[in-house]
């Protein structure tokens, strides 16, 4: 049957949190919420998992993200060379402006309560505010940071005259390393003045303000600080009025509203205060609090946490639903169960091992891992994962509670770096970073084979339908064939420059598909010691794939890399036949579905990203 000549990929779903201050909205319309995966905006309904859109404009990780008060429009911000703020039209999902001002960094961004402006402030190295006039997306006016650095901004309505009546000036305030400064911003003039705020007084522990809010009147801004509580300032007479204790490990979220004050803090407890500032209720959430957002009601609020928990909160006895929950470090390795394409599984460098449901995305079990660094390779079989690790242990854990079943210590000496799971199930294979290529009876758990002819780390290993014969491939750019019984090398075949990062089997298996330093897809027939086909990943070169997957059609090829895409190749002629964007970070690994109906993608950014295969 001829391959296919045309196929699509589609984004379907991002499992990704990225857990950055402030970084989370509940949309005024009561049904989605927003945040930021990586280097994209996700809106996701409340209801549907299958509800989300992305919204690309970042060639980076999103630093910052704001909402309007009306949820008409909101904003994001990047580190790195291209640090641009977007700002995004809610209604259409479309950029309205890309402000191309900032340098190194964008440290928050707010907007105005009238909708009118726009306020971004640099990171450290860029030390630049600047109001933008959202009318035109110009500048309207621009000042030195200050604080230096400067942690938060929020806006506080209108500047008062002697009698408390507004002005036709506008009242912000920045927070930061021990002070706060209020700012009088005149639109027409774009002239900015400031006063300076000590929130730390002679003898007193000295504060890191984390973040600002300003209460319901306008009256007093509240600002949390690293030592757990916050401070009090009087906006009439510009000075500290009092600081009133809250959590252990500073505040790192705050909302003010007519009742009171809601705290969330670093030891991942909400709590909260009455108008004369006196704790009512608390909880306890898993993970530092990094950002709370009312519901247009505010009979709840949703938090989200540093471990990639976002939780919605009952404000009436502060009970709480967990809502979704992600990675919060680099995701290594994804791997499905033969013939079921309803579950897959992901390790992360969180030292977690999850399970996750394809159809609502939901976590079905989650293993837990100390003290073993970080995992390196993962093969999941329907009754048991298997996981190598830095610290040389191969450790297998039940699917269905997530607990320990066995271990095999010393594995391989300084660290394990690659796993495959014969199809009989009966043993397994295992790559060590120092070369060598090691099969072990799956039910003793004992060494059968010891193959050492590799001088680098085994990178990959393919392992035949005979299960008699394996292909591993290696940093020293060799491609060795080994016959399992006889325990020997039986073919060797050398890449030209630069080492082999992934290999994969065809499915009539004779074909030998690689990629790795060279940065281009190679074919091999291992009867033949020149490659058969090459194809450059990308026009110029610059696309380095660390992972290489084959549909179990044997029709399509996927790639994925320093790049950040995910690419889908025809495995007969190596056409490029569609690119999937999505991820923020070096893509470490990627699968298909035993369907052949999706792919999933992981990386450095933390993200797990599901895309859907149309042919």
């Amino acid at each position: 049957m001829e391959p296919p000549t045309e196929a699509s990929i589609e984004l379907e779903h991002s499992i990704a949190f990225s857990g950055i201050p402030g970084g989370l909205f509940y949309h005024p319309a009561g049904e989605h919420f927003i945040f930021a995966s990586g280097g994209t905006v996700v809106i996701q309904s409340f209801l549907d998992p299958h509800d989300q859109h992305f919204l690309a404009g970042h060639d980076g990780p999103i630093s910052s993200l704001c909402m309007s008060k009306s949820g008409r429009y909101f904003a994001s911000g990047q580190n790195g060379e291209n640090s641009d703020v977007l700002v995004w039209d809610f209604e259409t999902k479309q950029i309205c402006y890309r402000l191309s001002e900032h340098d190194h960094g964008i440290k928050c961004i707010a907007f105005s309560d009238d909708e009118l402006l726009l306020c971004s402030v640099g990171v450290d190295n860029d030390g630049k505010m600047i109001i933008w006039d959202l009318s035109n997306g110009y500048i309207v006016c621009s000042a030195k940071a200050n604080p230096h650095p400067t942690s938060c901004v929020a806006w506080g309505g209108m500047v008062k005259d002697i009698k408390r009546r507004d002005t036709e000036k506008y009242l912000l305030c920045t927070s930061g390393a021990k002070t706060s400064v209020v700012w009088s911003l005149d639109p027409y003039l774009g002239e900015l003045t400031s006063e300076q705020i000590h929130t730390t007084g002679r003898g007193e522990q000295t504060r890191e303000n984390l973040v600002v809010e300003f209460s319901a009147d306008r009256e007093t801004i509240y600002c949390g600080t690293t030592s757990g509580d916050f401070a009090l300032i009087n906006v009439r007479l510009m000075k500290l009025s009092k600081t009133v204790p809250a959590c252990k490990l500073g505040i790192t979220s705050l909302l003010s509203w007519p009742e009171g004050v809601i705290c969330g803090g670093g030891d991942g407890t909400i709590t909260t205060f009455d108008s004369t500032y006196n704790d009512i209720q608390q909880c306890q959430l898993d993970g530092p609090i990094v950002a709370m957002i009312f519901s247009p009601d505010k009979a709840e609020v949703v938090a989200g946490t540093s471990k990639g928990f976002v939780y919605r909160v009952r404000l009436e006895g502060l009970q709480s639903l967990l809502l979704c929950e992600n990675h919060c470090a680099p995701v290594i390795c994804v791997a499905f169960a033969p013939e079921a394409s309803d579950k897959f599984a992901t390790a992360s460098v969180d030292n977690t091992l999850r399970i996750w449901d394809s159809g609502d995305y939901t976590v079905i079990t989650t293993a837990i891992v100390k003290d073993a660094g970080a995992p390196t390779c993962l093969v999941y079989s329907l009754d048991m994962l298997v996981s190598g690790w830095d610290d040389g242990i191969i450790r297998a854990h039940d699917v269905d509670s997530g607990n320990p079943l066995w271990l095999i210590e010393n594995a391989h000496r300084a660290g394990v770096t690659a796993l495959t799971l014969s199809h009989n199930q009966r043993f397994i294979l295992s790559g060590g970073s120092q070369g060598e290529v090691r099969v072990w009876e799956l039910r003793t758990r004992e060494l059968v084979s010891h193959l050492k002819e590799h001088t680098l780390p085994v990178k990959s290993i393919a392992l035949y339908e005979d299960n008699f014969h394996a292909i591993s491939c290696s940093r020293d750019r060799s491609i060795l064939c080994w016959d399992l019984r006889s325990e020997r090398r039986i073919t060797s075949h050398q890449q030209r420059m630069g080492g082999i990062n992934s290999v994969a089997l065809s499915k009539d298996q004779t074909m030998v598909l690689t990629v790795g330093q060279e940065r281009r897809v190679i074919s091999w027939d291992l009867r033949d010691q020149n490659p058969v086909a090459v194809r450059d990943l990308s026009p110029n070169l610059d696309d380095e794939a660390t992972t290489i997957a084959i549909s179990h059609d044997g029709k399509l090829l996927a790639t994925a890399g320093s790049a950040q895409l995910v690419k889908l190749w025809s495995v007969k002629s190596f056409d490029l036949l569609a690119v999937g964007e999505g991820h923020s970070g070096l893509v470490n690994d990627l699968k298909f579905s035993p369907d052949d109906r999706q792919i999933v993608s992981v990386g450095e950014d933390g993200g797990v990203f599901i895309f859907n295969v149309y042919v």
